[in-house]
């Protein structure tokens, strides 16, 4: 799976770290204290899967060879 990375999570938030802090239940410090470069799995997950599917889902496809990309569907409302 395409890792996320702090650039890609706070633009997500429109620029906005501390929106995304939010989102995540962390402060926004937390967030200005990652690294450069990709995010925690847990954080990035959560972003996946949770908060955000569908734009990031948008951002990177499944693999075309990946034998369970027909599986993976957007979830409404998340």
């Amino acid at each position: 799976m395409p890792r996320i990375t702090k650039e890609e999570a706070i633009a997500a938030y429109d620029g906005n770290g501390a929106a995304l802090a939010r989102a995540l239940g962390i402060t926004p410090s937390a967030v200005y204290q990652w690294p450069e470069g990709q995010i925690d799995d847990l954080w990035a997950l959560k972003l996946r899967f949770v908060l955000m599917p569908a734009h990031f889902q948008a951002l990177q496809p499944p693999s075309e060879n990946d034998p369970d990309a027909d599986r993976i569907v957007p979830v409404e409302g998340a």
